[in-house]
């Protein structure tokens, strides 16, 4: 029994003078340094004309969703094999959430005040990022925009 609980104190004594070290630089460029690992993050800026309305098949004209599509060189077949690409929402200066995410809005059509439900997601594939934003009511709400979006990419 000595034998096994002398290693065993050993190792947690070196175990418990180990520290992990998290280097983060200052947002300064489109690159930053997260735990030793490259992570490009690149800012968009996405503009009311800039969404596209797409339709379901076999729906009315205000059934569908919205979608917008950033290019992200950043994001290389490297990155899609080994990688992680997420995307973030601003919703304010300073407060960022990240995507899938849901959110309750509040408008006006014809004098009259109501709810709906806002569903923002993603995909990527290489070289790009499709951001979607789907209503509850798409002829309650106009095209999004302008929204903002982050794209954190890393190898």
């Amino acid at each position: 029994m000595k034998k096994f609980l002398l290693p065993l104190a050993a190792v947690l004594l070196m175990a418990s003078g180990c520290t992990k070290e998290y280097v983060t630089k200052q947002y300064v460029t489109e690159q930053t340094i997260v735990q030793g690992m490259d992570m490009s993050l690149i800012d968009f800026e996405v503009k009311s004309e800039n969404w596209t309305q797409r339709y379901m098949d076999n729906l009315n004209d205000d059934e569908g969703y919205y979608e917008a599509i950033l290019q992200v060189p950043e994001i290389t077949d490297e990155v899609i094999k080994k990688g992680l690409v997420l995307v973030y929402e601003r919703l304010e200066e300073g407060i960022w959430t990240p995507l899938p995410a849901q959110r309750t809005e509040r408008a006006t059509v014809d004098g009259n005040p109501f709810n709906y439900t806002t569903f923002t997601d993603f995909e990527y594939q290489k070289g790009q990022v499709n951001v979607y934003v789907t209503t509850t009511d798409l002829y309650a709400g106009t095209m999004p925009g302008p929204k903002y979006f982050r794209v954190a990419v890393q190898l």
